[in-house]
């Protein structure tokens, strides 16, 4: 059993009916601030009555419109448990409905006879009239870990610890022996028989007799020394954990407490407290529900990534158990498989989720060389810096290194022209950072295995993640032994040997996603022929022979002010730009910082670049 949908409205922001499809075993929420991770878990919460947390209802937690003339007087919360085991059935029958799919509803209303508390109202099936038996609810246990985990004070002795629950759980009901052997230790030390405790008397007696000599014999109380928590839970509940900062040290002796230890792995040591509570209930019938916010709290990047991969692991071995993660770790996100992730985007009045589970890429290519598979790409690839594709509000996927460190300074200036151009409500943010899209280097041209994540083409089908991707890239005429490279004149187009380019059509049909291909040749070919003098002044500052004919030809350029009648002296100027630039003498990446720095508001971008940046950012194209 699993739970494989869930429902939420007049909740947070959720005014709409927001539906969040899971997966069996591990889900990882993800997506920017404010997209409703926080909301999703704490609705679980509230549904399956997570007992730990402090958290409850409030009248905050309703759905308010932004101009604060509408507010939702209902929290509906509504999960679909499927995949139910014979036995299941019948536990969960007051739940089921007709397909014996377990549905479990609650609705939350504000007491009017009593402002601010809340009245809640479960109930399983299909009709608020069934019969409901509350006792189910011992069959489920929901744990969950809040994002700023005091671990040091989870762990640390008393009633609430996350150790005494534990100790609790496996001793179950033969606690005998544990309080016969601490009440006989008990009786040593008061007895003193064998004259082992002698000082512990010595105080004793001192104690009492200064009581009879303050108060009298009458007035005054006597007092005995011991450990005085003889009763199972007391017992427990004093019990505290110690760490040992050697790895493999046998000593017994050489601990320290964990007001020494750090953060990090006082989280670590509170989370391996949940994960053997699950290991104990592995094989009982309880239905366990383990919510996680922010696991990558106070870890280290390798150590986040041991922690999740261990995660996978034990939810895939857990047949009753069903882990839900969010997360804002880039890391996290590119460590586990993406069929794994859920992503949510936080609308007004609603949470749009895309469970990449039920996307299906549908690759096929007859060439058995050709890399066909979309999935297994995406997870090979997916590295830290590609997932933060999945944070972001626009994307820019681009070729290679030099697009990635110049266009960030080419959309300055294409943002700032176009907000010059638009009325106030219309303009947006000055940079790419502000307006959270990301330009992501993919090195190489197999955009589409990226773009199947936001549009469905090439047989593709299932849902996609709501965000403006654009696919940057070139014609690439081609060089080959037997052709001689084509480089075009300025505003003219040539065919294409790229083979993304074929399907431009098929990505451009999408909501979400847009292919942009330069009419000329290449990126760095498509600034020289607009803007000559700066490429050729900066490949000059940076070219390893001053003072030899290729710095010589650059003064050329550099002398020509941009001023070309003659639009094939360009593309030939263009031409000599290019070839030095991509040389070994220099190298694309180097001239592109060297580039970025240098540019100026006046730097004309082409209209295709213009058109990518104002896409991912959700402005109106050239």
């Amino acid at each position: 059993m699993y739970i494989s949908q869930l429902s939420i409205q007049g909740y947070k922001n959720t005014h709409e009916k927001s539906n969040i499809s899971f997966n069996k075993g591990l889900n990882v929420l993800l997506g920017e601030n404010g997209c409703g991770k926080t909301a999703v878990i704490n609705a679980l919460r509230l549904l399956f009555r997570e007992p730990e947390s402090t958290y409850a209802c409030s009248p905050d937690d309703f759905y308010c419109s932004l101009d604060r003339t509408h507010a939702a007087d209902t929290i509906e919360i509504d999960a679909l448990l499927t995949e139910l085991t014979e036995d299941e059935k019948i536990t969960f029958l007051s739940w089921c409905n007709g397909d014996f799919n377990a549905h479990l509803h609650l609705c939350i209303t504000e007491n009017q006879t009593k402002p601010g508390a809340m009245k809640r109202k479960y109930w399983g099936g299909e009709s608020t009239a069934s019969v409901f038996e509350e006792d189910t609810f011992d069959r489920v246990e929901c744990i969950y870990l809040p994002p700023l985990r005091d671990a040091e004070s989870k762990l640390s002795a008393g009633r609430r610890s996350r150790l005494a629950w534990l100790l609790k759980r496996k001793y179950g009901d033969h606690t005998e022996s544990l309080v016969t052997n601490v009440a006989k230790f008990n009786d040593n030390i008061v007895q003193n028989e064998d004259g082992k405790y002698t000082e512990i008397q010595e105080v004793k007696a001192s104690i009492n007799g200064k009581i009879v000599q303050a108060l009298g014999t009458r007035l005054g109380q006597s007092v005995n020394l011991q450990f005085s928590e003889t009763t199972f839970n007391r017992i427990i509940e004093n019990i505290r954990m110690v760490f040992f900062p050697l790895s493999g040290e046998t000593d017994i002796k050489k601990f320290r407490d964990l007001a020494t230890n750090s953060l990090g792995y006082n989280n670590l040591l509170y989370i391996a407290t949940v994960f053997a509570e699950l290991e104990l209930i592995k094989d009982s019938d309880i239905f366990t529900i383990l919510l996680i916010e922010e696991p990558e709290a106070h870890l280290h990047p390798q150590l986040q990534v041991k922690f999740i991969k261990y995660l996978e692991t034990l939810a895939d071995t857990l047949p009753n158990a069903q882990v839900i993660v969010s997360t804002h770790s880039p890391v996290l996100a590119s460590s586990v498989k993406i069929d794994r992730l859920i992503h949510l985007v936080g609308k007004e009045n609603s949470i749009h989720s895309t469970t990449i589970s039920q996307k299906d890429f549908h690759d096929t290519n007859d060439d058995p060389n050709h890399y066909s598979n979309s999935e297994s790409y995406i997870n090979r690839w997916l590295d830290v810096t590609k997932s933060t594709m999945l944070f972001s509000r626009g994307i820019i996927l681009v070729e290679g290194i030099a697009e990635a460190l110049v266009l960030p300074r080419l959309a300055e200036i294409v943002l700032k022209k176009y907000n010059q151009r638009q009325e106030e409500p219309m303009r947006l943010a000055s940079t790419l950072d502000e307006m959270g899209v990301s330009v992501i280097n993919i090195n190489g041209i197999n955009f589409q295995y990226f773009m199947k994540l936001f549009g469905n083409f090439q047989g593709s089908t299932g849902p996609n993640i709501p965000i403006f991707c654009s696919g940057l890239t070139d014609r690439d005429p081609g060089k080959d032994a037997t052709e001689k490279v084509i480089y075009p004149e300025k505003n003219t187009e040539v065919a294409s040997k790229n083979p993304i380019v074929a399907i431009k059509d098929e990505i451009d049909s999408n909501r979400w996603t847009r292919l942009f291909v330069s009419p000329l040749k290449t990126f760095e070919y498509d600034l020289a022929t607009y803007n000559p003098k700066l490429l050729a002044t900066v490949l000059k500052s940076i070219w390893p022979t001053p003072n030899g004919s290729v710095c010589t030809e650059l003064d050329k350029i550099i002398a020509k002010e941009n001023s070309y009648s003659d639009m094939s002296l360009l593309a030939k100027d263009a031409i000599y730009l290019y070839e030095h630039i991509e040389s070994d003498k220099i190298g694309k990446g180097v001239f592109a910082y060297a580039l970025a720095e240098k540019i100026t508001d006046d730097f004309i971008v082409p209209d295709y670049i213009s058109n990518a940046v104002l896409w991912a950012c959700g402005g109106k194209l050239l």
